[in-house]
């Protein structure tokens, strides 16, 4: 039983361990925008983000940031309401109230994902800036019938369970990056003051590397025209443990007379992670035609469980690709307005195909304490409203912001974003 054992752990660990969006920013004055600010980040905010916005006018002339973290867990069913209405109370649960629980996990079946992110040693000069960063993500989708198992047990006699859509897949890493820009000054007749462009590279080193390339399986209920159960599953899956890669980003930005700035991307348009170390292909098997159950539980000797492995050659996962839009506004007051469009290009390492929209604002009028809002579409997490403040003393700064995925409602929500940034300028 020892591999039923690791797969459930590492079922576990993916669970609470795909990135909640495909940007690899950290920053929390962008969380707090609801990552809507991408055409207007000053100084370190810029990183894994549009390079060129290194350009943009900033009163310091030096940053260094003393700690970065961004934590963020998601699942698409349960919402924390009906966690709380079930979950919390110790009620015994009802045919209604199961059918209530099953209906919030969408056909697909169940998904859970989470991304922590943290940057480490970063500084910033204008028009430069150099960051050490790390990444954890991970995803799990479990079949819908596991989850229907787990409510109502096997009382549904001679009935048949497949299990042929469990995913997943995890990865840690460290990332260095530099970034470069540069301004081009227009005619004073243009209506545009500027144009940059920018660069980053990235340098990644591989930590772990997981992935479920196969998987099958197949619960056959007793009943009457079956007098046992039968178990039949089977996980492939890649692993490795090292590697390391490089990647690009390229942006451009024009900034208006009026303080209108227009931002354009491509993140990770160019790269890769070359897998090396200690790489493997293992294959979790359990099967059994004659279960069955008595006074004493299911006998071990009952379930034939197998776990291989073997070596394999060295492989290549592309870094998730993103092409993203910006537009910011800071010409009213102490307000600042943005908006952000992106779509990715590809699934690996935690990416995503989705299109997403951001809308955000920030207001800096009240002395000291920076307020910042915005809601943010589509995506992996859906509909999620952002906050976030900060302390403002000038040469020390700190922000901190939080995001519901699932509206503006605690009770809908289906996960959460923290975020926290502290840094020192000059």
């Amino acid at each position: 039983m020892n591999s039923i054992k690791f797969l459930l752990i590492f079922a576990l660990i993916l669970l609470f361990a795909r990135s909640a969006n495909a940007q690899q920013v950290i920053d929390a004055r962008s969380a707090g925008m609801a990552f809507s600010n991408s055409a207007d980040t000053r100084g370190l905010a810029q990183v894994g983000l549009n390079p060129a916005t290194l350009a943009l006018h900033n009163k310091y002339t030096f940053e260094m940031n003393l700690a970065s973290f961004n934590l963020s867990i998601f699942s698409n069913g349960l919402s924390k309401g009906i966690y709380d209405q079930y979950f919390t109370k110790g009620v015994t649960l009802n045919n209604d109230d199961k059918e209530h629980i099953l209906n919030s996990i969408p056909g697909t079946g169940f998904a859970g994902t989470l991304s922590a992110k943290m940057k480490a040693l970063a500084f910033y000069i204008p028009n430069f800036s150099m960051a050490l960063s790390g990444v954890g993500s991970g995803n799990i989708q479990l079949p819908r019938e596991i989850m229907e198992l787990a409510l109502y047990g096997n009382s549904d006699l001679d009935r048949s369970y497949d299990f042929f859509n469990l995913s997943g897949s995890a990865w840690a890493g460290a990332a260095a990056s530099v970034s470069l820009s540069h301004r081009f000054r227009l005619s004073k007749r243009s209506y545009f003051d500027y144009v940059a462009l920018g660069i980053t590279g990235k340098y990644f080193s591989g930590l772990a590397y997981f992935e479920i390339i196969d998987s099958r399986g197949k619960f056959q209920n007793v009943g009457f025209e079956h007098d046992s159960m039968q178990l039949d599953g089977m996980i492939m899956a890649r692993t490795a443990r090292g590697g390391n890669g490089k990647g690009f980003d390229f942006g451009a930005v024009l900034h208006t007379r009026s303080q209108w700035t227009f931002g354009f991307a491509v993140l990770n348009m160019i790269g890769s992670i070359n897998w090396n170390g200690q790489t493997e292909m293992r294959e979790f098997s359990v099967e059994s035609d004659s279960l069955s159950v008595s006074s004493g539980g299911i006998s071990e000797d009952m379930i034939i469980d197998r776990d291989t492995s073997y070596a394999i050659g060295s492989f290549s996962t592309r870094l998730p690709a993103v092409i993203d839009f910006g537009v910011a506004y800071r010409g009213w007051n102490r307000w600042t307005f943005s908006a952000e469009f992106e779509k990715g290009m590809s699934e690996n390492l935690g990416g995503s195909k989705k299109s997403r929209l951001a809308v955000g604002m920030e207001f800096t009028g009240i002395p000291l304490i920076p307020l910042r809002s915005g809601v943010s579409f589509g995506g992996q997490t859906g509909f999620s409203f952002a906050f976030g403040t900060g302390l403002d003393l000038h040469f020390w700064h700190v922000d901190v912001a939080v995001i519901n995925h699932g509206g503006f409602s605690q009770k809908n929500s289906h996960g959460i974003t923290l975020a926290a940034t502290t840094k020192l300028r000059f």
